[in-house]
């Protein structure tokens, strides 16, 4: 067994934040810096092509991501976060460092690597040394692996879908072991057992893992590689970022053997004896046949759990966000049997992701990880109160959601702590039907205010510095002489009323008008107040960037991720994060791929 001395990290290997550092890092001579975006008109006429059809569309993407302008630049190094105790020089099994690409390697050469080859080359991983060498209690004991080593060879294995035997068995390959040992720091003559990555990934909390993972994204901040200003054409530079947000259902790596496991299957003989506890079976009492729980078998917990999967829960998902009514008193509690929904036993995990559309991608921001029957909006705010502090100076201008998020809270909350749009789908409720509730209340089923005669007012625009919006009628009810939402037994009276609206003052055109702000007015109702008129050409163009959250998800769903590689809700929530690491590494690695192939058809064709 040889060892190595792998000594403290430098500044030549890694970005370093300083303690209490209230901005985010920034390398200001980065060439991605210059990246612009397509304009509005561009933007709307490209949304048929592809991305990577699009992204050849943007100024500079090409001359700044060919292989020639990328290789003097290399490696990109990786942030340090402020909190992680420094790196205690020690003795290793192994030692990652970053080795240059080869000399000989051309653009036609990396035809012949994958993305995750390339990434290697791409990026400097030693600042996660320190993060992923926090399991390391002492300097006593036999000489570890070198946790960048270690943690390097999960990636890889969840990047190729390996079991860990199978990982193994390629470390040790006569063609291709040689490659990846000498990438990811192993001794090809003393590599580590399936064991040593297990233990790895269960003793590396999940909270070391996360630090990996906004290692990355500051230093794709720094670079300009992940925007932090907005990117939507026509916003100002000093308006804060774009983050579509969405959950995803992640089932557990065990089997469900009984839909109504809960904390209480979990008590044991030993703990509920001289207590008031009693385990009581949910299926029973849901007319079930379930567990009387009364057997050795159930000495330690009901029988009928997963204990290795003890946080994973039962779920039904309509494949709605919408509200659905109740059920009647006397019907059945068992799930629907709706086409569109789907039975789901595991977690539930959210992502914020930083839209670019410069590049016509998103940045993936790990999210909270829960049981899968926690409602989706319970994780938001504390999400983005996590993502404050994990990226401090991080400026968001707009959140772009489903209805799942349409929530008074949340709506307040992106409104009055980010000041950002609301670009959240709109939540609909029974009473948005009937059109005598929405004259009364002054506004519709979209939350488009209306005049007293039931007339639409017009979108006159919105005011970001005081966050309100402007509607006004413009003297609809001249060119149209019937309301636009009336009750046909009031339509008679409405016209008639119409008629004498003090507002048809020809010296006063633009008519009524009406502030929405936080709430609608009238009723203050927070859940159809927006800062943009829905289904509108501006409002349909950001909504529609709601996609990127959706395509993140079936990243990882491409990645098999979409079932917990491990057991454990611990492991599980680190599988989801090590999967959001390769999504924004991958991103570069696909983008220098697409500029080299477009600059040598640029070179060959003369076009």
């Amino acid at each position: 067994m040889t060892t190595l001395l792998i000594p403290a990290l430098s500044e030549e290997h890694a970005l370093f934040l300083t303690p209490g550092q209230s901005e985010l890092p920034c390398v200001p001579d980065s060439p991605f810096h210059r990246l612009v975006g397509l304009s509005r008109t561009e933007m709307v006429a490209s949304r048929g092509l592809e991305a990577a059809e699009r992204r050849l569309l943007t100024e500079h993407f090409v001359s700044t991501f060919a292989w020639s302008a990328i290789r003097p630049l290399l490696p990109l190094p990786l942030v340090v976060p402020a909190d992680v105790p420094p790196w205690s020089p020690r003795y290793c099994r192994s030692f990652y460092q970053w080795l240059p690409p080869e000399e000989t390697l051309t653009a036609q050469d990396l035809q012949g690597l994958d993305d995750f080859d390339l990434l290697l080359r791409l990026f400097d991983f030693s600042a996660w040394r320190p993060i992923l060498g926090q399991r390391f209690r002492s300097q006593f004991g036999p000489p570890p692996f070198d946790p960048v080593s270690i943690g390097l060879g999960v990636l890889l294995g969840l990047w190729k879908q390996w079991t860990w035997p199978t990982l193994l068995t390629e470390l040790h390959s006569p063609d291709r072991g040689g490659g990846y040992c000498r990438r990811l720091g192993f001794m090809p003559d003393d590599l580590p057992c399936e064991s040593t990555f297990r233990m790895a990934v269960g003793r590396t909390e999940k909270s070391w893992v996360l630090q990996c993972a906004d290692s990355l994204a500051l230093s794709l901040m720094a670079y300009g590689l992940i925007p932090t200003h907005s990117t939507f054409p026509s916003d100002p530079p000093e308006r804060g970022v774009s983050i579509a947000t969405d959950c995803q259902l992640v089932a557990a790596r065990s089997h469900m053997r009984c839909r109504y496991q809960n904390a209480n299957c979990f008590l044991s003989r030993a703990l509920r004896q001289g207590t008031r506890d009693q385990r009581t079976c949910a299926a029973r009492e849901d007319g079930k046949e379930g567990c009387a729980c009364d057997t050795e078998a159930c000495e330690p917990h009901c029988r009928l759990v997963t204990p290795r999967d003890p946080d994973a829960t039962y779920v039904y998902y309509a494949g709605s966000n919408q509200p659905t009514s109740a059920p009647q008193e006397g019907q059945s509690s068992d799930p629907p049997s709706s086409r569109g929904g789907k039975h789901h036993f595991g977690y539930k995990d959210k992502t914020f992701n930083v839209v670019d559309d410069r590049l016509s991608t998103f940045w993936s921001l790990s999210g909270p990880f829960s049981s899968a029957n926690r409602n989706d909006h319970l994780s938001t705010i504390p999400g983005f109160q996590d993502l404050f502090r994990r990226f401090p100076g991080l400026n968001i201008s707009e959140v772009i959601a489903d209805a799942g998020e349409g929530f008074d809270d949340i709506l307040l909350f992106v409104y009055h702590t980010l000041h950002a749009l609301r670009t959240i789908k709109i939540r609909h409720h029974t009473c948005d039907k009937e059109a005598l509730a929405c004259l009364e209340r002054g506004y519709d089923a979209q939350g488009q205010p209306l005049c007293p005669h039931g007339y639409h007012l017009s979108f006159n625009g919105h005011d970001y510095r005081r966050q309100d919006s402007k509607w006004l009628c413009r003297q609809r009810c001249i060119a149209h002489p019937s309301p636009d939402l009336c009750p046909d037994d009031a339509m008679d009276g409405q016209r008639a009323a119409a008629l004498t609206c003090p507002y048809r003052d020809p010296d006063r055109p633009l008519g009524y008008s009406v502030i929405v702000n936080a709430t609608l007015p009238k009723d203050d109702d927070v859940r159809l107040a927006r800062d943009l008129k829905v289904d509108s050409s501006t409002w349909n163009l950001r909504i529609g960037r709601l996609s990127y959250a959706e395509s993140r998800n079936a990243n990882q769903t491409r990645r098999d991720l979409n079932r917990s590689p491990w057991f454990g809700m611990a492991n599980s929530t680190k599988a989801q994060y090590w999967g959001d690491i390769l999504s924004c590494a991958l991103n570069v690695a696909r983008f220098v791929r697409e500029a080299t192939l477009a600059a040598e058809h640029s070179a060959a064709t003369g076009i």
